[in-house]
């Protein structure tokens, strides 16, 4: 008998912890919705202009919850034109970086993020 009010209990907290709305940046939330609802834009540049291309591709994979939970992926691409090398993306607001491709998950991001500028940034290639 407290065995399966244990277990009702826990089916009961699952089903709660996973229609929950993952509106805060509590790693605790939980969401159907693979952005959290977060609509972030993101404005793509390369520099200096003319250097390279940059290609964004958007992706859901599932994860938590022996994979029930959807969530979004952005991953961004620096393809240099010749005599050209990647060196690091700029990005504002968040932390640069210098993987290439490297991957965004609006979920995991801060909920005051509205907007992130992804600036593929390319050096010259010295002889």
């Amino acid at each position: 008998m407290v065995k399966r009010l244990f277990t009702y209990m826990g089916f009961a907290l699952v089903v709660l912890l996973f229609f929950n709305s993952c509106s805060s940046d509590d790693p605790f939330d939980f969401s159907l919705d693979p952005t959290c609802g977060r609509n972030i834009s993101f404005i793509i540049e390369v520099s200096p202009e003319g250097t390279g291309n940059v290609s964004k591709s958007e992706f859901v994979y599932s994860e938590g919850l022996d994979g029930l939970m959807p969530t979004q992926v952005v991953e961004f691409f620096a393809t240099p034109k010749e005599g050209y090398q990647f060196k690091k993306w700029d990005l504002d607001p968040i932390t640069d970086k210098i993987e290439n491709p490297f991957s965004l998950v609006p979920c995991k991001m801060s909920s005051t993020i509205k907007t992130v500028r992804v600036t593929a940034m390319f050096e010259k290639i010295e002889d």
